[in-house]
């Protein structure tokens, strides 16, 4: 049965033939995970807290004048530690996130879910956050549960008010932080201060990020892990018998008694069911639940030193070790194969993020008619389209540097043009010559110098008459 099931009679248990937080009739099982103490909670929550400060503080570091990161998607540019990338250097993200995807995959085959269990945003701030507010309103796993089973009652109703009340302003908060990372942070506090009618969209954005946040964090929880991620699933063609995991020495454990003396370490005290937060038994193997939060090692640990037994029956080691084969070496063919990919990535992106020019010109010739008589001479006309891909206002000069002709004038409206950091520009470029002097389509070359840089682009185009 559920957890806050009739009677312990019809206690249902985890097993490998179905989830157990779906009880047999399709409706949820809310878990109640006990709470733990031991050493890897400890460095658990270290982790978590460099990650929160990390992703609270991001939006507000400056460097070069301009958020560490920020995404500006109605201007299409970004800053990312100090670069300033435009909607043209979006390619790169194909080889970023390759690398990143890759460098996954080596921790996956190493250390299998550690991504899960220390990194990924939603056991963070699951784990990190929500639930240790919920200890402190409700209290720990057995009076939660008694709550719950028992009649409403004015202590209850006042508990889950002010939970849900702290889970709502939690996830406004992260829904705030978040949209920090699109919508400059100074300017937000005054979005956030002010009428939503002013702002529509970034007002929209943060309802619908809470309205998530709340629901996940609220009531949908660990059905994310299980039914929307499909890490857990990629996990199986990811790691192999050498991977070092979370999971339960049978061979020390088996049989499993109560008595302290009698047959395996294992005393069948199901504390470790008690503090998964998926609602596992590690001693049914690795599954696909697991999101290895260390919390079964922690709360085994804390057993065998109370039953005078040495720790380590559910601890990290590879399956080969469990199964009482000798450990081979981390570092083998799969791992090396993941991390190239990822080092390639990576550095293709890096390699490109270096090269990458310093602004952006096109010439495009009018729309229509490719040429215009007007009286005895020649019109050709094109837009110049630029880009300033820096991060400092510059100007761009244009000239015509081949093709002279007797009688061809270029006329500019506009012989320099001024644009600030990321900021888009055109000009029009008339081009005229006599009638008379034309003889067949010819090319030319036209120049734009960069006055920061200096750096100069050639851009080829013809010149086209009847």
């Amino acid at each position: 049965m559920a957890e806050q099931g009739k009677g312990r009679k019809e206690r249902r248990r985890p097993d490998l033939d179905t989830v157990y937080s779906i009880n047999a009739d399709g409706s949820r099982n809310f878990l109640h995970p006990a709470d733990v103490s031991g050493r890897w909670q400890v460095l658990k929550n270290l982790v978590f807290m460099v990650l929160l400060l990390v992703y609270a503080a991001l939006p507000w570091l400056m460097i070069g004048g301009q958020p560490a990161v920020h995404v500006d998607l109605p201007a299409r540019h970004a800053y990312l530690f100090g670069l300033s990338f435009t909607n043209q250097d979006f390619y790169l993200m194909f080889f970023v996130l390759t690398g990143i995807g890759f460098g996954l995959f080596v921790a996956t085959a190493l250390w299998g879910r550690i991504w899960c269990g220390y990194a990924c945003p939603q056991t963070v701030f699951m784990e990190g956050v929500f639930r240790k507010f919920e200890r402190w309103i409700e209290g720990p796993r057995v009076e939660r549960i008694r709550r719950n089973l028992g009649p409403p009652t004015a202590g209850r109703f006042w508990r889950k008010l002010l939970k849900h009340v702290v889970f709502l302003g939690g996830s406004y908060v992260i829904a705030h932080v978040f949209l920090s990372y699109f919508f400059p942070p100074r300017q937000l506090l005054h979005v956030v201060t002010g009428s939503p009618a002013l702002h529509p969209t970034a007002f929209g954005w943060s309802m619908f990020w809470t309205a998530v946040l709340y629901f996940d964090f609220a009531w949908f929880r660990e059905q994310t892990c299980l039914i929307i991620c499909p890490y857990g699933r990629l996990q199986s063609s990811l790691i192999d018998q050498d991977t070092i995991i979370i999971g339960y020495d049978e061979r020390r454990g088996e049989p499993r008694h109560k008595g302290r003396d009698e047959g395996g370490d294992c005393v069948d005290c199901y504390r470790c069911v008690e503090v998964c937060p998926t609602g596992i038994d590690i001693r049914n193997g690795l599954q696909m639940e697991c999101i290895g939060c260390t919390n079964c090692i922690d709360a085994c640990d804390d057993v065998m030193r109370r039953l005078g037994k040495p720790p380590g029956l559910v601890r990290y080691d590879s399956q080969r070790a469990f199964q009482g084969e000798p450990r081979r070496p981390l570092l083998r063919a799969r791992t090396f194969v993941y991390a190239a990919l990822g080092l390639l990535g990576l550095t293709v992106a890096a390699l490109s993020a270096g090269s990458r020019e310093g602004f952006q010109a096109t010439a495009l010739r009018q729309a229509g008619m490719p040429y215009l008589l007007e009286g005895d001479r020649i019109r050709n006309l094109y837009t110049l389209q630029l880009q300033n891909k820096g991060d400092r206002p510059s100007a761009y000069t244009i000239s015509l540097t081949s093709g002279d002709r007797p009688g061809l004038e270029l006329i500019l409206p506009q012989p320099v043009v001024r644009l600030d950091p990321l900021e888009d520009g055109q000009t029009p470029l008339f081009l005229y010559l006599d009638r008379a002097l034309y003889a067949g389509a010819f090319p030319l070359t036209l120049s734009v110098t960069d006055s920061l840089t200096d750096e100069v682009k050639h851009l080829d185009v013809q010149f086209r008459g009847p």
